[in-house]
């Protein structure tokens, strides 16, 4: 056979990973030769999937390999097609998984004719929202990421001690690899006190967001088993007016939720432009100055309150960076935009002290939400 397939992708893989395909020709002396792939890749979920594919080219080189990344095309599918939103304070979700796999051929030019040589197919991969972080990749001891989900795997990477208070919603991203199951269990302990609930996913590996409001509990430590094997630990501590609770889209693009404790300052922007007119066309004519003003936009100066250096690096890399993200306000969540300051000291060894992530929260639409005509 003059096409092989050095390397393939895993079994199952995150979509924003490289995603790593290398296949070699033995072909030689032929004008323009190159090897051209198509990633089929289909988004599933339960009975529903929806198809697309993209055409990569590779022009091969003296040894006759062709290395391909399909990353780009799973991802983008992947995002374009899940759909996340908050409507009041209730979470609205469409979540896949994709399905891919690739079809190779050689083609060479004959004279002014293109040859298609020997063709190979690829069996099929799955892969889930989300990546690892370059550093994850690096010092991972395991590349397979079906070893590293296991059966079941929060897609997070909060540190433990999550500050909640009493009657907030929390929104846990997960997703479990077990075939057949509809549900994904999860199970809250406090002392004596055991709560239980089930989210229901539709097929094996396609992500589920667990919402589950805090009630029936009291301020201390609250620990949460999701699919019996992932455990993680929080604390839950009075409700304050200096809360703030965020839905937002973490590292691996689901929505999570999350408390900053904060003492925050309120500025709005209002852009305006003058114009000076005519009032009476005369030899006494006189003028008069017209502005024209933008509506107030708001902005909210902010920060994550003082937590610890894991927690900081927590923010800093997983919330600040989020491309969408709600905040509450009146029991309902608004859209807003999370803006990071240009720098963010975490700490200074010579001046040893608290630390606290500062960042700038834009409401998505203009004016305020006290100054309103209707009444709720």
């Amino acid at each position: 056979m003059a096409l092989q397939l050095l390397q393939q992708p895993g079994a199952v893989n995150f979509a924003g990973d490289p995603i790593i395909v290398k296949a070699k020709t033995n072909l030689t002396g032929k004008t323009f030769l190159r090897i051209v792939a198509v990633c089929k890749v289909k988004a599933v979920a339960s009975n529903e999937s929806v198809e697309h594919s993209e055409e990569y080219s590779y022009s091969v080189g003296t040894d006759g390999i062709a290395t391909l990344n399909v990353g780009h095309t799973v991802q983008t599918f992947l995002e374009n097609k899940m759909e996340q939103k908050m409507q009041g304070g209730s979470l609205s979700t469409s979540l896949y998984k994709a399905v891919f796999s690739l079809a190779l051929r050689e083609v060479y030019l004959d004279g002014t004719l293109e040859v298609t040589g020997d063709t190979v197919q690829t069996e099929s991969f799955t892969a889930i929202p989300g990546s690892l972080t370059e550093y994850e990749r690096m010092s991972a001891s395991n590349h397979d990421t079906e070893t590293l989900i296991g059966t079941c795997r929060i897609l997070s990477r909060k540190p433990d001690g999550e500050r909640i208070a009493l009657g907030d919603t929390l929104h846990i991203p997960a997703v479990q690899n077990v075939s057949g199951s509809s549900n994904i269990a999860y199970k809250l302990t406090q002392g004596s006190t055991v709560k239980t609930g089930n989210a229901y996913t539709p097929d094996a590996l396609v992500p589920v967001i667990i919402s589950h409001q805090v009630t029936g509990l009291s301020n201390g430590d609250l620990s949460i088993l999701v699919g019996g094997v992932e455990l993680t630990r929080k604390r839950i501590v009075p409700a304050t007016d200096d809360m703030r609770r965020f839905v937002f889209l973490n590292g691996f693009g689901l929505v999570e939720s999350v408390t900053a404790f904060v003492r925050e300052s309120l500025t709005y922007n209002i852009s305006s432009e003058s114009f000076i007119v005519p009032s009476d066309i005369s030899y006494d004519g006189n003028t008069s100055v017209l502005n024209y003003a933008d509506s107030p936009k708001a902005t909210f100066a902010m920060s994550s309150g003082f937590v610890s250096r894991a927690w900081a690096e927590w923010w800093v890399n997983e919330f600040l960076p989020t491309r969408r993200a709600w905040m509450e306000v009146d029991g309902r969540y608004v859209p807003v935009a999370i803006v990071p300051e240009e720098k963010n000291q975490l700490f200074d060894r010579s001046k040893p002290g608290l630390i606290a992530v500062k960042f700038n929260v834009k409401y998505a639409f203009a004016g305020g939400t006290m100054n309103r005509f209707t009444r709720n």
